[in-house]
């Protein structure tokens, strides 16, 4: 309560914007008080010499002295009047910088209207006439100026005081004229308190919105969490220097660095910890990138321009800071170059090539630096053919769905029981291309759900087809990725097929990767729970490839567990692969699920499925991705 009285009154700290507001408000004001005192004093001057000038033609002896006596007044407040009008107007235009000059100037100024105001209000008043003088000088002075409450109570007070007072030496004023005084006292008073109010919120508010700008600002500029330059601020000002290369004469280099396995890191220690190693590995990277330009791409990317001259021992400091903060999961940073030229000034293009030279380095183990060569131009060019290309892929016929059989493993009969519908790309230019050639680049330029809404429909096209041939038919599996869950509606789509082919939704299994599961969980139990109601299977898919592989039993519920390929790489040299597949197979048993495991590829490892209770299993040796269903062989 104390606290808002005090800030009623006036009498709490301001801060420096809201003092600046009111002075910008207060010198905005003086040209208005200013300008209409100068037009009024010169309208007063030139009816005194008027005035003078007749008297002097009907033979009234009017002598210089009367003249100063009447005019000197009007001359000072006109002068006061140019003067704080031409300071104001400078001020406002941001050419005058000393605020105490102005203050002590508009207190002056004031003062003067004032004196002025009672002088001719109290000339008025003995002489039986209104004291508008006085009102109208009031009115400007606390009506249009901003004070603070308890100057402004002051001033007010000895205003009118001494107004009252040299009235009363004339004639005494009545009753009517005492309430009449003491009203329009209060009424300035309080127009005055009212207008410090009305200002300081303004001051508030605009102070807020400034605030909010310049935090707007901020964000279009830097990076949200790690607060370094983003990708905006770094592609503007590699524009610029590609404009000026030439002149420049020296070769730079833009840096794509990509922290390897960071999302082990998150998903061992949780994502506010990996948050925090990405804003020390930021500033570190500031620190390397000390003199040169460090902005973050996305999750755990950068990009950097130095010295060609440098590149390479810039790549190692950062390599070494990753070392250090890292703890006890193996990260490691890799890296790729590209030197921009006058001749390829594309900005986008420059960071595209950096970035495809760093994911170079992680087909090559051996490699934690690579230069972009005319060798990753092809990679480049089917890249951007690849989104370019999507939509007329789709629609054209190119994508192909390749179908690879899942057999019955636990009775070791191999019976065909489904098959998983995988993608491939048929390309007039580029020929078949595998999956790792374009999808990844799909996911990378968030077009995915355009390669898989086709291959579902193609999958519904193909089951309705064998259906009306009455073929016997089995389920056959789709996978979906994190981003199809983002880009569309999957159990809306999945519904609008399986109605337009009229197909049965058993017939379709949902495959959902296990690192689809580490982000927006509660959406994804509310997708899931839709795909249940449509009478979908749901398969947990690669697990075993994360951490977080418990929790995700825990959390969800799905009918079909789907073994990584990883556990049967090395079987039956490595002695580990076979306890932990079995430990699997038992936990899915107690938990209901149905057990599949994909990468077989020999009998053995076939007949050590079976003898653990493995439901199914998939791989190469019941069959290679085909785009003609067929029976397995083994």
């Amino acid at each position: 309560m104390g606290k808002r009285i005090r800030a009623w009154w006036g009498l709490t700290k301001q801060s420096v914007s809201t003092r600046s507001f009111l002075d910008h408000a207060n010198m905005r004001a003086a040209v208005y008080v200013s300008a209409i005192v100068i037009a009024l004093e010169s309208w007063m001057i030139l009816s005194l010499l008027r005035s003078y000038f007749e008297g002097l033609a009907a033979g009234k002896h009017r002598d210089l002295p009367w003249l100063v006596n009447h005019g000197s007044w009007y001359v000072v407040l006109l002068v006061f009047g140019v003067a704080v009008l031409i300071h104001s107007l400078r001020y406002a235009r941001g050419l005058v910088r000393n605020r105490r000059f102005s203050r002590g100037l508009l207190w002056a100024f004031s003062i003067a209207c004032i004196a002025f105001g009672i002088y001719y209000g109290c000339n008025s008043y003995a002489k039986g006439e209104q004291v508008l003088a006085f009102v109208t000088m009031t009115l400007f002075v606390f009506g249009l100026i901003t004070w603070r409450p308890i100057p402004s109570l002051v001033f007010s007070t000895i205003t009118f005081g001494a107004f009252y007072l040299l009235i009363s030496q004339s004639a005494p004023p009545t009753y009517g004229t005492q309430v009449n005084l003491f009203t329009l006292w209060i009424s300035t008073f309080v127009v005055a308190l009212a207008s410090y109010h009305q200002k300081e919120s303004e001051s508030q508010k605009e102070q807020r919105l400034k605030e909010i700008n310049e935090r707007l600002q901020y964000i279009a500029t830097h990076d949200e969490l790690t607060k370094i330059p983003n990708m905006h601020t770094f592609r503007s000002a590699v524009g610029v220097l590609l404009e000026g290369i030439d002149e420049l004469g020296t070769r730079f280099s833009i840096l794509y660095m990509d922290v390897e396995n960071f999302k082990s890191y998150n998903e061992r220690h949780g994502f506010l910890a990996g948050d925090e190693l990405l804003c020390d590995l930021a500033h570190g990277l500031q620190d390397i990138f000390a003199n040169e330009l460090v902005a973050r791409f996305s999750d755990d990317h950068f990009t950097a321009l130095c010295e060609v001259d440098v590149a390479e021992e810039r790549v190692e400091a950062a390599r070494a800071l990753v070392r250090s903060l890292r703890g006890d999961v193996r990260l490691h940073l890799k890296a790729g170059a590209f030197e921009p030229t006058s001749e390829n000034t594309d900005v986008g293009v420059a960071i595209d090539k950096a970035r495809i030279a760093c994911n170079e380095t992680k087909r090559r183990p051996d490699r934690f630096f690579y230069v972009y060569d005319t060798a990753l131009d092809l990679q480049v060019e089917r890249r951007h053919h690849i989104i370019n290309s999507i939509k007329t892929a789709a629609s054209d016929g190119w994508i192909k769905v390749y179908y690879q059989p899942v057999v019955r493993c636990s009775d070791g009969s191999g019976e065909l029981c489904g098959y998983e519908a995988l993608a491939r790309w048929d390309d007039p230019t580029y020929g078949l291309l595998p999956p790792f050639a374009f999808i990844e680049t799909l996911e990378e330029y968030r077009e995915i759900d355009k390669l898989d809404r086709c291959i579902i429909e193609q999958v519904c096209r193909d089951l309705r087809a064998e259906l009306d041939a009455g073929k016997p038919v089995v389920p056959v599996s789709l996978n979906f990725s994190r981003l199809d869950f983002e880009l569309y509606d999957v159990p809306a789509f999945l519904r609008e097929m399986t109605q337009k082919y009229d197909v049965p939704s058993n017939l379709l299994d949902v495959e959902i990767t296990e690192s689809a599961l580490t982000e927006q969980l509660s959406e994804l139990q509310k997708t899931m729970a839709s795909l249940r109601e449509g009478q979908f299977s749901l398969w947990l898919d690669d697990f075993g490839s994360g951490y977080s592989s418990l929790n995700v039993l825990k959390d969800f519920r799905f009918n079909v567990l789907k073994i990584d390929m990883a556990f049967l790489r090395g079987f039956p040299q490595n002695e580990k692969a076979g306890p932990i597949l079995e430990s699997i197979v038992m936990l899915a048993k107690e938990l209901n699920m149905v057990t599949l495991c994909e990468g077989v590829e020999t009998k053995e490892q076939f007949d050590f499925l079976h003898a653990i209770g493995c439901d199914r299993a998939q791989g190469y040796y019941f069959g290679k991705p085909d785009a003609q269903k067929k029976n397995p062989i083994h």
